[in-house]
């Protein structure tokens, strides 16, 4: 587990080592400081709402699975767990949040999270497959192996995060080879199940949510590259759709939280498909994404990373069982 940590911070940094060599450093400076802060201010407003629609999907699925824990409780262990998913391999330490919601079943948590978790790559990939269609003639012939390993990466953990909270069939299967830690296993995609079946008739407002989520991260970039190019006009849709491909790169369990890989998408895509943008100004808008989102993270996560430790995080498998 430590050696893979450690290869993955080696590609990270060797990633964005290789998108630092072309940048201008004056023009980053100079962009930087002619940055529009109105529109920053918008742009982190946009977060904050993504992380406020999240906080509250998670508040409403686990109250109408019986926990009556508060609103601000959830929102700020959200964020510890958006910390933890910002510097693991495709973002899998956001399921950190079992480890907090110590009151709440395991398998509770993570059917909660594994729906939340579904409908948002869900969308990532409409989102993916919308964009590229829009550029088709340059997007998939520049990137298409990049494209389809990031939606394939997506497909995939969407088809076995949904076999294993829905199909019945799945989880049959795994008990014809529950014995040792696959039995442990298997009670626990039990107990998802029979959690995620008690929570189908609130899936279309938890869909709600989500959609609610993806608008306000659209505004969020929308804003950021106003805040770079206040005399532009962008489109809204654009960016809109730009951050579902943007991020769906991001889950390719390659470095840490998906740095380097997210960037090197938003540069190449920006290059190819908006005029008269230049590499380091390109630049500048993925680092400022990247930033903001681990900036509020960090601002609002970091006390309850206290209650967790690097070895229950990285060694201790004792939660699978937990009751």
């Amino acid at each position: 587990m430590k050696k893979r940590a450690l290869i993955s911070a080696i590609i990270t940094i060797s990633i964005l080592a290789i998108l630092f060599i072309k940048v201008d450093p004056g023009l980053l400076l100079e962009s930087l400081r002619a940055i529009n802060y109105g529109y920053l201010a918008l742009a982190l407003l946009g977060y904050l709402c993504l992380n406020f629609a999240l906080a509250f999907r998670l508040f409403w699925l686990l109250n109408k699975l019986g926990y009556h824990l508060s609103y601000r409780q959830i929102l700020f262990f959200h964020f510890t767990s958006m910390i933890l998913g910002d510097v693991t391999p495709g973002k899998v330490g956001y399921f950190g949040l079992v480890l907090l919601l110590k009151d709440v079943k395991a398998e509770d948590t993570l059917s909660v999270l594994t729906i939340g978790q579904i409908m948002d790559f869900l969308m990532k990939i409409v989102g993916t497959v919308a964009f590229a269609a829009l550029l088709s003639g340059i997007l998939l012939n520049e990137y298409q192996g990049v494209v389809i390993a990031g939606v394939t990466v997506v497909t995939a953990l969407t088809l076995i995060a949904s076999l294993l909270i829905w199909s019945e069939r799945s989880l049959n299967l795994l008990r014809i080879f529950s014995f040792g830690a696959l039995k442990k296993l298997t009670n626990l995609v039990e107990g998802v199940q029979a959690s995620t079946s008690r929570l189908k008739s609130e899936l279309a407002k938890a869909l709600v949510i989500s959609i609610a989520g993806w608008v306000f991260v659209g505004a969020q970039w929308y804003f950021i590259f106003l805040a770079l190019f206040p005399d532009t006009n962008p489109s809204f849709l654009y960016f809109f759709l730009l951050q579902a491909i943007a991020s769906t790169v991001a889950f390719i369990p390659v470095s840490l939280g998906g740095i380097g890989l997210q960037e090197s998408a938003i540069i190449g895509i920006l290059l190819i498909s908006v005029a008269n943008i230049e590499y380091t100004s390109a630049f500048t808008f993925g680092i400022l994404v990247r930033g903001m989102s681990m900036l509020v993270d960090a601002s609002l996560g970091t006390f309850n990373l206290r209650k967790l430790s690097i070895k229950e995080i990285l060694e201790d498998r004792r939660w699978l069982s937990r009751n």
